[in-house]
């Protein structure tokens, strides 16, 4: 606990690509990460996008482990910037204790489940959680990581065995990579929200599967690649349907951290509808007008 405070007071690093500089000004500890999405940053740059307090969402991590772009959401325009981490030349120096987000495949045809579990896991291996090293080999090759994300589709669309089953499926996982899963399927949110936020707490994945309603919505914040002409990005997303509403099929994700702004809870989402995270308003798309009986939450550490 006092290590705790310290790191969330005392924690300060400087990184710098010409005249850019990164402060990480007040540290929230998640799972074994010193800096986890929700800390406080400024950035001191003379892109006026960025420049300014912002918040730490995530250090976004490709499959193979190498880090793509710094996410954060910058508190005076409200809007969520995906900047190089090249941007920052030394960042490579507290790297490790920056939260790992991961940066993910976007998905071929309509195979979001298969895509989820496999996300599911390489999030997982981000977090260096299991009993083994069995998870981390696998993915530490373009061949394990093709194999697992051929195995996930396989596995949930193709073999009776455990034919849309994303828990049964996990669980087989688990018990070679080394760890275990459970379900978790309540009309509680209250219940439902304090589960997902003390997990995503500790660092690990949780893994929503959920019946679409008939629309897309509009995340609560925009994108935009500080590197890349024109780089605002599309902003939709699909989230569980409400009561009453049509049923429009099904879809998963993975969500990766939360964070908190101005009294509401934000989530971080893996989502293969994209090639890059997205961010949830947690409480706007999943709450007590939510078909909850219809949405399947799957934990495993």
């Amino acid at each position: 606990m006092i290590k705790n405070l310290i790191l969330c007071f005392l924690i300060s690093f400087r990184v710098f690509a010409f005249d850019d500089a990164l402060v990480v000004k007040k540290a929230i500890t998640v799972g074994a990460y010193d800096v986890g999405v929700g800390s406080v940053i400024n950035i001191q740059s003379e892109d006026e996008r960025i420049n300014g307090q912002a918040i730490f969402l995530g250090n976004a991590t490709k499959p193979d482990g190498t880090t793509s772009f710094q996410m954060l959401l910058n508190l005076k325009s409200n809007k969520v910037f995906y900047v190089e981490s090249s941007n920052f030349q030394s960042i490579n120096t507290f790297e490790s204790q920056l939260q790992r987000v991961l940066d993910p495949y976007e998905q071929a045809g309509g195979t979001c489940t298969g895509y989820a579990m496999f996300h599911f896991m390489a999030q997982t291996n981000l977090t260096g959680t299991g009993s083994n090293n069995e998870l981390a080999k696998e993915m530490s090759s373009e061949d394990g990581r093709s194999k697992l994300l051929v195995d996930t589709i396989q596995q949930y669309y193709m073999m009776a065995q455990h034919r849309y089953s994303i828990n049964g499926i996990l669980s087989g996982f688990g018990k070679k990579f080394g760890f275990s899963c459970k379900k978790l399927n309540t009309p509680n949110y209250e219940e439902a929200k304090t589960k997902i936020l003390s997990h995503l707490n500790s660092g690990l994945p949780v893994l929503f599967s959920f019946t679409l309603g008939p629309n897309m919505v509009s995340g609560p914040f925009s994108i935009e690649f500080t590197n890349v002409k024109n780089g605002l990005v599309d902003n939709r997303l699909w989230i569980p349907r409400k009561i009453g509403e049509r049923n429009a099929g099904g879809h998963s994700i993975v969500a990766a951290a939360s964070f908190v702004k101005d009294g509401k809870t934000y989530l971080v989402m893996i989502d293969s509808d994209w090639s890059e995270p997205r961010i949830w308003d947690m409480d706007s798309f999943l709450n007590t007008k939510t078909a909850l009986d219809e949405v399947d939450f799957v934990f495993c550490k």
